[in-house]
């Protein structure tokens, strides 16, 4: 028979897990159900009262963990669609938070801070664009945006 990791347990690590950083229901889930070697394995049922309890506590909230992460992605650079990819993985699909900036405004920000000294040639140009679109932003805001930002540069006479 196989040996079960006490219900006292399971909560006490799901506590922990939270004290660390922010779940969402379906992350948190994983987390706990995951294989550990040389211990004991949660039971379903338990993982999944350990979830509704945290949710009726209000220490697990999807809603305030999609906002909370969309917030951080955005800050990082990442574009509309990065962000609604990496909500998916984490189990947040159904969530829609509000995106902070439009990816065209932010688009522009980053090209004017972060990126500013590599489009000066095709190559930092190419790097740029790559870089973006691994951020989730989408080819034809990203081209709009690179040649906007090059009309701009050129009608100063800097590029």
């Amino acid at each position: 028979m196989t040996e079960f990791e006490t219900y006292e347990a399971l909560w006490n690590r799901a506590l922990w897990y939270l004290g660390r950083r922010d779940y969402g229901a379906q992350e948190l889930r994983q987390k706990l159900l995951r294989y550990r070697p040389d211990k004991p394995a949660p039971a379903e049922e338990d993982v999944d009262r350990a979830i509704e309890r945290l949710l009726e506590l209000g220490l697990l909230d999807d809603e305030r963990y999609a906002q909370r992460l969309a917030e951080s992605l955005s800050r990082k650079g990442f574009g509309e669609r990065g962000i609604l990819m990496e909500l998916r993985m984490r189990g947040l699909g159904d969530e829609s938070p509000e995106a902070p900036v439009e990816d065209r405004e932010r688009l522009t920000e980053l090209l004017q801070t972060k990126y500013q000294r590599k489009l000066g040639d095709e190559r930092g140009r190419r790097a740029v664009y790559q870089a973006l679109v691994r951020k989730g932003f989408t080819h034809g805001d990203i081209q709009a945006a690179l040649r906007g930002y090059m009309e701009e540069e050129n009608q100063y006479g800097v590029i």
